[in-house]
This record gives structure tokens, C-alpha cells and sequence, in this order.
């Protein structure tokens, strides 16, 4: 007897969000999240488009034919993503993440960019059948941070890879064995960006309705501060149960009724001409022809690739490195750098603004160590004063040093002094217990940790 999926979804704007730019699409051969972004500049209507391609190319295909449908639906996505931001500069920055599978009856052709998620639930284990591109979990892969750590990351919301109609962001395509028995859940980020792994997993065994519960509640949980839009199936013997349905963005956009969306894609005073309202908005929304970059297009991309992926595929990326601030040690000295300390594919994001003439290992114990590790500020002003903290530190260690090594004679008599009938200026008898040790005696041992301000 061939499989079938039994299948639930969900999709909301969230406890923070005033939209919902998340999509989903659920059929018995088809499963997909889309999670748009670009906020004023139409992420709802980058998921829409998305949900939109692949649902046309929902139907009955087998084995790897499903993972070219997959694959020609998400180039169309973003050849129509591309097209939109050509005729209107104002959507410039839309994009979408696309996670979802099709289903023959026997495996899952799967296919994944961005970062939404795709799990398999089996014998009391969950197992991530994606990857997510993304900074962070770029160095998860390299031990850099934990998952945990990931979820905290100020980068944790940086994409490399999303459908906007970029030739090299390409999907992630690949065929899944499945059985009876194993459970699908596929969610934007509104649920996994915000809670490990082993936390869904707790949440995973039940029937399908209790489980949805449990994930959207856990999301509510944690803040509700992004779209949640969930979708679980259940691997079966027998005929498949669910709803054939769009949901989210994709459902509130009616994309065959451009009029609906004229005011929200009107363009921006004094952003050129302004399609004719009753063509041009129809052919913005219309399955759009892919165009092929022209030769010297395809040269400059050659070219800038790399530094592209610096700043994780665009320049937006790279402008946010810098205007980030660090104090770091440039060779021997303290100084203020400009980006972020962690390279993108061994290229450097910072470089050196100012070099102090303040040495590193004239500070403190304490900050010298912070410094090796890098010491970040809100801003180059920030930074400064930082600096500026810091060198008052070391020239109190420089000077500390100074007094050990170079000790001021005091009036107060060394015991031997008083050995020899020396008077003291207390006037008293016979030298004080709690007199200090000259400089020549022998300072104790001790074992008390340094403290921040050891020099």
C-alpha cells in the first residue's frame, strides 16, 4: 500500500508583528513555508509570489522530477521577485525564504533556502533535514557558538541565501526516504528562531491537533515576536486527510486582483515614472517571463561574487558590519575598529580606525583579556571613551609598576632604625605591631585571584 500525508497548518501574525509577510501552501503532494522579508518593501508579497509559483507547480510527479519542479517553481519565484523590483525601485530589498517538500506516495523531494525548517519526527527523535543559511548557523557549523548561543547572536536574523532573484541564491535540493510512522513539521523561524531543538522535540509526540497547540504556545511563550506559521504531517498507510489550502500572506494578497495592492506598491514621490495604473499593475502580478542577464551583467557578477559573499550576498549586509565598533589589540597597542571582528569565508569585515599610543600590556589583568577578546561599543563615540577609560587604567598600572619597582623612602623608620635607639616620631616606646615591612622585606605569599584592576 503507498503513502499518503495527514496534514495541519497554521499560520499567524504573531504577539509583536502588525502583518503577516509569512506564507503557506498545504496539499496532499505538496507542503511549503515561505517567510518574506523586507518589511516596507514587501515581504508579504515576496512569500505571496513564492507560494504562489509553487502552487502552480503542485501535482503528480515522482522521484527526482520532483526536485526539478521544486527547483524551476523557486527560479520563477525569484525571476518574478526581480521583475517587480525592476519596474518598482520602492520593493527593492523583498525576498523570501522557501521551505517545502513534495510527496509521490513513496519519498519527499525537499527542497530549502533561507531559513525556515524542515524536521522528521521518528522513534522519539528529532532530526533537522535542513540547513539553514544564515550567519549564525554558519558558525554553529564551525563550533564557534552553540545552537543555544544562536538564538541570542545579534547577527541571528542575517540570511545569505533568500528567493529575490539573485542568480546565486539557489536552493538546497534534495530526495528523503520516509515510512509509516514519521512525522513532518515544516515552520518559519517565528517558532525555530527562537527555541532549540530539543525544545520542539518535547513537544512533538501526540495527536497533530495537541502538538500544533503545544509548538504555537511555545512561540507565544517566547514572545511572539515574529510571524509563527507551522505545518506537521504524519506519514501514513492509507488515503491522505487535510485541507488543499493557501494560508498567510499568500492567502490575504489576491495576486490574480492586482487593484487591491495599488496603494501599498505605489511608488514614493520622485521615484521615477508610475506604472499605468490599469496595465501596469496587472503585468507586475502576471507569471512573469525569467530574463537572462546579458553578458557584461554575468562578467560583473563573476567579479563581485566574492566580495558579495562577504557581506552575505548584498551590501546591505556588509553597510550593517560597518557601523559596528570594537576596541581590539592592533599588534602591541589598543585600538578602535571599524566592522566585526568574525570573518565571512576568511575574509576580514573590519579594519583598524584608530591606534592608541597605549599598550595592551600596560592595562590591567582583567582588561587586558577583554581586549584580546574584543570589547564592543554602540558607536565610534562610544569606542572613544572607551579608549579613553582604558588609558587612565594604564597609566595608573604604569605608575603602580613604577612604585614597586622604584619605592619613595618614607619617614617611617624601618625597624632596624629603631633597633638602634632611633627615635620615632609617635613618640611611643617600641616599633608598632602593625607597622608596614620596609621595602626590603620579603612581601607573602598569596592566592587571591587578580581582581579587575590588578595591574
Amino acid at each position: 500500500m503507498s503513502l499518503a500525508l495527514r496534514y495541519l497548518a497554521h499560520s499567524e501574525i504573531g504577539l509583536v508583528r502588525k502583518n503577516n509577510q509569512d506564507s503557506a501552501y498545504t496539499s496532499p503532494t505538496m507542503l511549503v513555508v515561505a517567510d518574506g522579508m523586507g518589511g516596507a518593501a514587501a515581504g508579504d508579497l515576496a512569500s505571496a509570489i513564492a507560494v504562489r509559483e509553487l502552487k502552480e507547480a503542485d501535482g503528480t510527479h515522482s522521484g527526482e522530477e520532483m526536485l526539478d519542479v521544486l527547483g524551476d517553481a523557486i527560479d520563477s519565484a525569484g525571476a518574478a521577485i526581480s521583475d517587480l523590483i525592476a519596474s518598482d525601485p520602492s520593493l527593492d530589498g523583498m525576498g523570501s525564504t522557501v521551505c517545502g517538500v513534495m510527496f509521490d506516495g513513496d519519498r519527499l523531494g525537499l527542497a530549502n533556502i533561507g531559513d525556515s525548517r524542515a524536521y522528521r519526527w521518528a522513534d522519539g527523535q528529532l532530526t533537522r533535514l535542513t540547513r539553514d543559511h544564515s550567519w549564525v548557523q554558519a558558525l554553529v557549523d564551525e563550533g564557534r557558538i552553540t545552537e543555544a548561543e544562536a538564538l541570542e547572536h545579534p547577527h541571528r536574523s542575517l540570511i545569505l541565501k533568500v528567493v529575490n532573484g539573485q542568480p546565486q541564491h539557489t536552493p538546497d535540493l534534495a530526495m528523503v526516504d520516509v515510512q509509516a510512522g514519521d512525522r513532518l513539521l515544516i515552520c518559519s523561524d517565528g517558532l525555530c528562531g527562537f527555541v532549540t531543538d530539543d525544545v520542539i522535540a518535547a513537544c512533538m509526540d501526540g495527536e497533530r491537533e495537541d502538538v500544533m497547540h503545544a509548538l504555537v504556545g511555545l512561540a507565544h511563550h517566547e514572545g511572539g515576536q515574529d510571524n509563527i506559521t507551522i505545518i506537521i504531517a504524519d506519514i501514513v498507510e492509507g488515503e491522505p486527510e487535510g485541507v488543499t489550502e493557501v494560508l498567510g500572506a499568500a492567502a490575504d494578497l489576491d495576486l490574480d486582483n492586482p487593484t487591491e495592492n495599488t496603494a501599498r506598491l505605489a511608488l514614493p514621490a520622485g521615484a521615477g515614472p508610475r506604472p499605468d495604473p490599469s496595465a501596469g499593475e496587472l503585468a507586475r502580478y502576471s507569471p512573469l517571463a525569467r530574463r537572462r542577464p546579458s553578458t557584461w551583467v554575468k562578467l560583473v557578477l563573476l567579479v563581485l561574487l566574492p566580495l558579495l559573499a562577504i557581506g552575505g550576498g548584498g551590501w546591505l549586509w556588509y553597510s550593517y558590519t560597518q557601523q559596528q565598533y570594537y576596541l581590539a589589540a592592533n599588534g602591541e597597542y589598543l585600538a578602535i575598529f571599524q566592522g566585526i571582528p568574525e570573518p565571512v569565508f576568511s575574509l576580514p569585515l573590519s579594519h583598524v580606525v584608530t591606534t592608541d599610543t597605549t599598550r595592551v600590556a600596560d592595562l590591567p589583568l582583567y582588561y587586558q583579556e577583554q581586549v584580546r577578546s574584543t570589547l564592543p561599543a554602540e558607536s565610534y563615540q562610544a569606542a572613544e571613551e572607551t579608549l579613553a577609560t582604558l588609558r587612565l587604567k594604564a597609566e595608573a598600572c604604569i605608575q603602580q609598576r613604577q612604585e614597586r619597582e622604584n619605592p619613595t623612602p618614607t619617614p617611617t623608620p624601618a625597624p632596624s632604625e629603631t633597633a638602634k635607639g632611633t627615635p620615632k616620631p609617635t613618640g611611643s616606646a617600641g616599633p608598632s605591631p602593625s607597622a608596614a615591612p620596609s621595602p626590603s622585606s620579603t612581601p607573602s605569599d598569596t592566592s587571591t585571584p587578580a581582581a579587575p584592576t590588578e595591574c
